[in-house]
């Protein structure tokens, strides 16, 4: 089975990928969908998620971890979730949408969607990664509106 993959980002490449459509044999099939997100988007959300849980290390009475409060905000995106108990059964871990099956889209919501939490909450985030949506990202979310120096 043969695989083809291309941005479609420039004229040459969406040329190529006529070209592959017009040679592909009878039966295949052509998908086009948004990029999944970016590293540097998946870093600036590490980079939040940490600061986060050293700011607020427990949600609720729950002692939060960086994965947990990804979990949190992918639940307030609208991801379906469920929670497990552990083995031992002293706690709960979820499961559910992944944030590496995010659209660039979705993550730039997600990124937004924390940065407006954390600035309703009055949390200091540090510029994060080097990540500057504006020049990198088309259709990346915008600076924090409380950066510390």
């Amino acid at each position: 089975m043969s695989r083809f993959l291309t941005a479609l980002n420039t004229p040459h490449q969406r040329a190529v990928a006529r070209r592959a459509i017009d040679k592909a044999p009878e039966g295949y099939v052509c998908e086009v969908r948004e990029a999944k997100r970016s590293d540097p988007q998946n870093s600036a959300m590490w980079s939040l998620l940490g600061q986060i849980a050293k700011q607020r290390p427990t949600h609720n009475g729950a002692r939060m971890t960086p994965e947990l409060w990804k979990a949190v905000f992918l639940q307030a995106l609208g991801s379906e979730m469920v929670m497990m108990p552990t083995l031992d059964g002293d706690g709960f871990f979820p499961l559910g949408h992944r944030s590496s099956a995010l659209t660039k889209g979705e993550m730039a919501d997600l990124i937004t969607l924390i940065l407006a939490w954390t600035a309703r909450e009055g949390l200091t985030i540090r510029h994060f990664d080097e990540f500057s949506p504006a020049a990198q990202e088309p259709g990346g979310v915008n600076s924090p509106s409380r950066v510390a120096a």
